[in-house]
């Protein structure tokens, strides 16, 4: 199925591109498309995952303009044309 992914904030800086068309496995989830990106964008890695290969904290993704906490979180299904926006948080203090 095909995913259409726009990144935003930090991560069209470390892409340089603010959309993306990925093919992914049917019921592939939102954590399955964050691997998914890491391996084409290695440069997000680190705002995407924490040392432990976890989600990292404060990371914005919507499916369809849903924040995925209103959803299954990272184990959110994913369906063939749905849009995902990903947006790292941003440092700062």
């Amino acid at each position: 199925m095909k995913i259409t992914v726009r990144f935003y904030g930090v991560a069209y800086d470390n892409t340089g591109v603010r959309e993306w068309t990925p093919e992914l496995n049917a019921g592939g989830r939102v954590i399955d498309l964050l691997k998914r990106i890491v391996e084409e964008y290695p440069k997000l890695s680190g705002l995407v995952f924490d040392e432990n290969g976890a989600p990292i904290e404060y990371l914005s993704v919507a499916v369809n303009n849903v924040d995925i906490l209103g959803l299954k979180g990272f184990n959110t299904e994913l369906d063939d044309s749905d849009t995902v926006l990903v947006m790292p948080p941003i440092g700062g203090g």
